[in-house]
């Protein structure tokens, strides 16, 4: 079977990653013990920063050292984090939680799908890499919507603190998997071993030097990640606004899972009939205006336009993702993942940073309808930057 068992493992290992109950009670749990929504925010920065801090190395060091060992102390900080979280009661651990979340994050990042596309490559099905990570996501949201059912049903008879305990187990199972994990030898086409920062650095730039579409398509899905990350971070303080009670946030948290997964398990049949601008185009079109309506939608309407949100940007990653890695060599996959990853910190830590101002001096609604104009204004920096090198850089996949 040689490498392709790491693919099965990692079904499971993203299942048990994704069924962690507490999740749907978090900012609930988190209010309880004294967070306000500017506070949660101010964690988030902490988190984006952490990973920023610590992304390029990460990647480096998972391109040098072997991406499963990166893996492994990530899945451990995992565990540690909610370890944290269940005792804390002031901000100071709330950030510590975050901030090893972060660099969990920042391990974790490139160095999983590095292994899945490197596995894939040593069997000859790299082209399959796009529908086995839209698998993958599709198995880490059902294992979530598990999660979120259950979870809010414990929610509802039982200590929050609970729901915690649970999603430790949870965590402990996937460490242990992911040390069964094979790591697979790097397969390189460069003439040279890469041995220090600088030349990781100056390769991964390259890709996107060489490739302008290849940073255009990763900008827009930093921009695009960038914004859904405050969705899911702040329906449930939308839901209880509008009055649904927490009985039923189970069921949505639930729905929004489902809703990613048409998006993810068919990405890679978009590539074959659209051209990835006119695909990136209808997802901000439709992103812009559904943002928007949350301003407008103060009622159980909302949790339609939620979930239109999550059918389109379910697409975004397993496709930009596969362009990404097609046109990047083994060696130094991560890295240039993880230079992905840090444009989306980056640009969540200017989205957040807005969204917080407004959402705490005028409402989270008014925190959305912000949202809607900053990927306005980005779509018009888009679609005047792809015209400059669509012709140049064709012919892509797709038809039209």
């Amino acid at each position: 079977m040689g490498y392709l068992s790491n693919i099965k493992k990692q079904y499971w290992i993203s299942f048990f990653y994704s069924l962690i109950p507490a999740y749907v009670i978090e900012r609930l749990f988190w209010q309880e013990r004294g967070m306000n929504v500017q506070m949660v925010v101010y964690a988030e920065i902490i988190y984006a920063l952490t990973v920023i801090v610590l992304e390029l190395p990460s990647g480096m060091l998972a391109d040098k050292l072997g991406r499963k060992q990166m893996l492994i102390v990530a899945s451990f900080l995992s565990t540690v984090e909610l370890w944290i979280i269940v005792m804390a009661d002031r901000f100071w651990q709330f950030a510590l939680a975050v901030f090893l979340a972060g660099v969990g994050k920042a391990l974790s990042s490139g160095s999983d799908n590095a292994l899945l596309y490197d596995s894939l490559m040593h069997e000859g099905k790299e082209a399959d890499f796009e529908k086995i990570l839209g698998r993958l996501s599709a198995v880490d949201f059902f294992g979530s919507m598990l999660a979120a059912l259950s979870g809010s049903l414990l929610a509802s008879y039982y200590r929050f603190e609970l729901n915690y305990v649970l999603s430790i187990c949870s965590t402990c199972i996937a460490m242990v998997m992911t040390i069964t994990l094979k790591e697979p030898p790097l397969l390189t086409e460069l003439e040279t071993e890469l041995t220090d920062i600088s030349q990781y650095t100056k390769q991964a730039m390259r890709v996107f030097s060489a490739q302008p579409l290849v940073l255009i398509y990763c900008v827009s899905g930093a921009v695009l990640s960038g914004c859904i990350i405050y969705l899911d971070e702040f329906w449930q303080i939308v839901l209880e606004n509008i009055g649904v009670p927490v009985l039923y946030f189970g069921a949505v948290s639930a729905l929004s899972m489902v809703a990613r997964v048409p998006g993810n398990l068919f990405a890679y049949k978009l590539k074959e009939k659209f051209r990835y601008d006119n695909v990136l185009t209808g997802v901000f079109v439709i992103s812009i205006i559904a943002y928007g309506a949350i301003f407008f939608v103060r009622n159980e309407w909302f949790i339609i336009v939620m979930l239109l949100l999550y059918v389109v940007t379910g697409i975004v990653e397993p496709l930009i993702m596969g362009y990404m890695h097609h046109r990047t060599d083994s060696q130094v996959r991560a890295t240039v993942e993880s230079f992905s990853s840090l444009g989306m910190r980056l640009v969540s830590i200017g989205v957040g940073l807005i969204f917080g101002y407004i959402s705490a001096k005028h409402s989270i609604f008014a925190g959305f309808l912000a949202i809607a104009f900053l990927c306005l204004a980005y779509w018009l920096v888009f679609n005047n930057w792809i015209r400059k090198h669509i012709a140049t850089d064709m012919p892509e996949e797709g038809a039209t």
